[in-house]
């Protein structure tokens, strides 16, 4: 028997790359369609489906903020932070500018990418090995409830996961016929991987593993063209890699503990529940297809397992370790799961023409799905667990607030004044009282504050204190000492309401003696 079904085998086909156990049979558009649609419109329902319910948290109120700067205070901005995400934030510009900026319009462009990233999986599942495992690949990859989170967050993480599988299926192509303008748009897809998030480019790892496996049988030269895409892409992203690694500061929090490795399959599948059923099936249907369809499970497990690997060896330096930016693997194991049922029918000896469909991995599609419910509700909690439940909190200012007000903000997580902006912009209510200078004009998300507090507060008669630190601290921890005496010798403290992660507090200013 010879290797996993792929593609309609090229004329003249390269040797040793994976065919058709079974006859080619040509496959039309509406056949594609019909192979895309299902899983498509499974992840766009699940994203859809309370997209504007769950409160914004600290880096999505950070894109609406980029996304609304002019393109000179967006520039001042990215050369001081956030550059490698640059593409995504002027694409969020004339989306917010046509569409507005409701949380659901801001997050919209993400559940439309992980619509389209299901297709994609069902397609290269198709090629990879046949119909039924691309069919079940797209319904678990749409299923799973980090798709569903991702899918409704104003954030590049669904475009990075789209552009990585969409590269990994003109990679397919190319090798399939490998001319030149193939492997050319190869090329694009890796860019656009990498412009909307630069570690995505270390699926290259996956990509040359794959290709010299196939390139060691076959001995087409042909196949060297590859480097030509991958050097398209290294040299498009280079001059981002290179302002962000001068920004690497703003990544120093992320650390490599106990937690975040062992942690990390529940987070990028987003339950434990999810990443055991998904990775249980993926390790069988490696050992079940191993020895006669080494090809696709080499470039799913090297796609799958290499990035994070990488990312862990080389943290000392990059400190690029985090589930968020490792999603654009989850496609690799939905693959792999998938492919299951059609590990199954041949480790069976079943005829191909007997099980066309491979419908035995559809359990693997049931499975998932019935034990994503505790996923999918966390994906939907609001606000995102962990984070403080700014809306709510800007909701009470607003009900009790009253004209001339100020407000202060303190703690851990010293993120409030852009969270308030947005959950308030419709309001011209609250005087941020000491600040100096804002953010544009620092060209940050942050701003400086007052070194001397009295004359910026001046006759101020009620401050507001957001306090993001936790329950058994001082509310105003993370304050400025000379900041915290001034506020506490001018004004009496009093707690008003505690809400998920956020405390609010009364200033009374009080009366001179």
């Amino acid at each position: 028997m010879t290797d996993a079904r792929l593609l309609t085998p090229p004329t003249p086909p390269v040797a040793g790359y994976p065919r058709s156990d079974a006859a080619p049979r040509p496959r039309s558009g509406l056949g594609t369609a019909a192979l895309a649609l299902p899983p498509a419109l499974l992840a766009l329902s699940l994203s859809v489906a309370g997209i504007g319910a769950r409160s914004m948290w600290n880096d999505e109120y950070a894109s609406w903020y980029a996304g609304t700067l002019s393109f000179r205070d967006l520039a001042k901005l990215l050369d001081n932070v956030d550059a490698v995400v640059a593409p995504y934030y002027l694409v969020l510009h004339f989306w917010i500018a046509l569409f507005g900026d409701s949380e659901t319009s801001l997050r919209l462009p993400s559940a439309l990418a992980m619509g389209a990233t299901a297709a994609l999986v069902a397609v290269l599942g198709r090629r990879l090995f046949d119909t039924g495992v691309g069919l079940a690949a797209g319904l678990i990859f749409a299923g799973l409830p980090s798709v569903t989170r991702y899918g409704q967050e104003a954030r590049p993480y669904a475009f990075a996961i789209g552009f990585v599988t969409l590269a990994t299926l003109l990679l397919l192509r190319a090798m399939e016929r490998p001319t030149w303008r193939r492997w050319l748009w190869y090329g694009a897809g890796l860019i656009l991987a990498g412009l909307v998030h630069i570690v995505t480019l270390t699926v290259l790892l996956a990509h040359a593993v794959f290709l010299w496996r196939t390139f060691r049988v076959s001995g087409d030269l042909r196949l060297l063209r590859w480097f030509a895409g991958a050097f398209l892409a290294v040299t498009a992203a280079l001059p981002l890699a290179a302002k962000g690694s001068e920004q690497s500061s703003v990544i120093s929090w992320i650390k490599v503990d106990r937690a975040a490795v062992g942690g990390l399959p529940e987070r990028i599948f987003g339950s434990w529940q999810v990443a055991l059923v998904v990775c249980v099936a993926a390790l069988l249907a490696t050992a079940l297809l191993w020895s006669r369809h080494r090809g696709p499970v080499v470039l799913l497990l090297a796609w799958g397992l290499f990035p994070p690997v990488f990312c862990y060896l080389t943290f000392p330096l990059l400190h690029l370790f985090l589930h968020r930016y490792l999603l654009f693997t989850v496609p690799a194991w939905t693959l792999l799961a998938a492919a299951l049922g059609f590990s199954l029918a041949r480790f069976t000896r079943r005829a191909a023409a007997a099980v066309p469909l491979s419908l035995s991995g559809l359990l693997v599609v049931a499975v998932v799905l019935a034990v994503s419910g505790p996923g999918q509700r966390a994906a939907r909690h609001s606000p995102v667990f962990g984070e403080p439940d700014y809306r709510s909190a800007t909701a009470l200012l607003l009900a009790a607030a009253g004209p001339g007000d100020g407000i202060v903000f303190a703690g851990t997580t010293r993120n409030g004044r852009r969270a308030l902006e947005y959950e308030a912009r419709r309001a011209d209510l609250f005087r941020d009282v000491l600040v100096e200078r804002t953010s544009k004009e620092n060209g940050t998300f942050g701003v400086q504050e007052c070194a001397d507090p009295g004359p910026c507060v001046g006759d101020t008669r009620r401050i507001w204190l957001l306090s993001t630190t936790a329950a058994n601290l001082d509310p105003m921890d993370g304050m400025p000492g000379l900041t915290q005496g001034f506020l506490l010798t001018a004004y009496t403290l009093r707690e008003y309401r505690t809400l998920e992660q956020i405390r609010i507090f009364v200033l009374d200013r009080k009366d001179p003696r």
